[in-house]
């Protein structure tokens, strides 16, 4: 007798080819028998009847780790509610170890303010052994945030690593690789990481290539320059052999959404010379961000510390404002999606709070900047649906949310509702738009992630594969999440399994904690 039992659903396996009728026998954390018809009997049997049954999606793009809800909310409700079994943590240039100072962990403090946040490790094998100690909702796996042990290591300079410095970040870096760490992730847009070097992404790259790891980057530049920014790190791959993934993949600014066709050229044409190259998006037309990173680099260059200095000077002042009111983005329809307390602006336009502090929008800009800490966060409305649509679908990519995992309890801050509906959004548009194959759509959740993520066990629906499953009804499967209110789970996924054990019914989460970490 088998532990679970799901009969007669459409299998759709994740690695792209057709689906296909099937009953599938789960026995522990594993699958044991994938077959037309099984007819032993099981503890738990599930009629998957009109019903698709898929691996458990991979989340290569996730900050649970930042916004600390690996501790203050494991279940994590949002992710495994749209389907998510799995996720990889440390993104965009920020981990939660090895921390070397102080300086270390300021890195997440545009995601979640440290003050209070209390740690008892400090090397990558005591913080792994944290997480080895606990259960989550989905399986968790980390990278290492090059920015993380970068500050950790020279504080807030913005010189050049010295080659003893790049020596020891070096040795730093391969014992995490070594120790089980997925990979390195850069988030080359934030302050701490403008100016990491080209050099320096090659020493990562070799780094990674020699111990077969991923090489997570977020770009220096969303918009007019992001072909020479996809280009250098296409030939840094090139030279090295590293599996490079490029994080959120989007083209932000309407004026340049006439860069699509060389975009997708150049990643088309470094694919076709064997570059290992991915990139992953999410289906939203809007962005959610740090407030900062619209000021101009050097406005930034060095941290908040310097920032707040420069702001405080009369002419680079001005010099900020100018910059803001020449920016390409509509800086009054920014929406302030979260900030420091007392301030009670969220959920509000920059211009409504510009008209309410009689500032102009840009002198609001650095009013809040200045006032409300380093995790203001906002909405923006950049995006060009139909652009965001064909990277979605495009061969190359994965579906990944660029969030984390929230429950619906909540305070006055908002996410961006990727966290709660990034897959079923997806594939609700894939249904209905018929764009790419629900197949296609599955492998980009699923198997694809998993081998850009360089786990072997997972997201594919096998025999002797983790019991990682999503069971979903295509004709209700979507998500309910929005802007104004993000909070809301999605709909349509009938149950999910981590690990074989029922974590998700009726698309509600049960208090289940079946994921470890990998």
């Amino acid at each position: 007798m088998y532990s679970l039992l799901i009969k007669n659903a459409n299998i759709i396996d994740g690695s792209g080819k057709k689906g296909f009728a099937a009953d599938v026998a789960v026995e522990g954390d594993k699958i044991v028998a994938v077959s037309e018809k099984i007819t032993v009997g099981a503890k738990q049997i599930f009629d998957g009847t009109g019903l698709i049954l898929t691996p458990g999606f991979i989340d290569v793009q996730n900050h649970s780790d930042s916004y600390w809800q690996l501790f203050d909310n494991p279940a994590l409700e949002s992710l495994v509610t749209q389907g998510y079994t799995t996720i990889l943590v440390g993104s965009s240039g920020s981990s939660l170890a090895p921390l070397l100072s102080e300086q270390s962990l300021l890195g997440i403090q545009k995601w979640k303010p440290t003050s209070g946040i209390n740690v008892n490790w400090r090397t990558y094998k005591e913080y792994a052994e944290q997480l080895a100690g606990k259960k989550y909702g989905a399986n968790v796996s980390t990278l290492i945030g090059y920015s993380t042990v970068r500050r950790g290591l020279l504080g807030d300079s913005v010189s050049a690593p010295t080659k003893e410095d790049l020596d020891a970040l070096t040795k730093l870096l391969e014992e995490c690789l070594v120790a089980g760490a997925k990979g390195v992730s850069l988030g080359l847009q934030y302050s701490h990481e403008l100016n990491v070097s080209e050099a320096e992404i090659f020493n990562l790259a070799q780094l990674c290539a020699k111990h077969n790891k991923v090489l997570a980057v977020s770009l220096r530049n969303e918009s007019s320059e992001m072909i020479a920014n996809i280009r250098e790190l296409a030939a840094i791959a090139e030279q090295t052999g590293v599996r490079l993934k490029i994080s959120h993949l989007k083209i932000r600014f309407r004026n340049n959404q006439n860069l699509l066709t060389e975009l997708l050229d150049t990643l088309e044409s470094s694919w076709h010379r064997g570059v290992k190259i991915s990139f992953d998006s999410y289906p939203y037309d809007f962005t959610w961000q740090p407030l900062y990173t619209y000021l101009p680099k050097w406005a930034i260059e060095g941290g908040r510390s310097k920032m707040l200095e420069r702001l405080k000077d009369e002419v680079q002042h001005k010099k900020i404002l100018s910059y803001l009111r020449d920016h390409p983005g509509k800086i009054t329809e920014l929406i302030i999606a979260s900030t420091g307390p007392n301030l009670k602006v969220n959920g509000k336009a920059v211009s409504k709070i510009a008209k309410d502090m009689n500032l102009t929008s840009e002198e609001a800009v650095l009013s809040l900047i200045k006032s409300g800490g380093s995790s203001v966060l906002v909405f923006d409305k950049c995006l060009d649906p139909k652009t965001v649509s064909i990277i979605n679908n495009h061969a190359m990519g994965l579906i990944a949310t660029n969030g984390g995992g929230f429950n619906l309890i909540h305070g006055e801050n908002l996410v961006h509702p990727r966290s709660f509906g990034t897959s079923t959004k997806f594939l609700r548009s894939v249904i209905d738009d018929k764009s790419i194959s629900l197949e296609e759509a599955v492998a980009k959740l699923s198997g694809r992630a998993a081998e850009v993520a360089g786990l072997t066990d997972r997201g594919i629906l096998k025999t002797g594969n983790y019991a990682d499953l999503v069971l979903f009804d295509p004709a209700h499967i979507n998500s309910e999440a929005s802007m104004s209110n993000p909070y809301q789970y999605s709909k349509g996924i009938t149950a999910v399994w981590v690990n074989g054990e029922l974590t998700v019914r009726n698309g509600l989460p049960l208090e289940t904690l079946a994921g470890t970490f990998i």
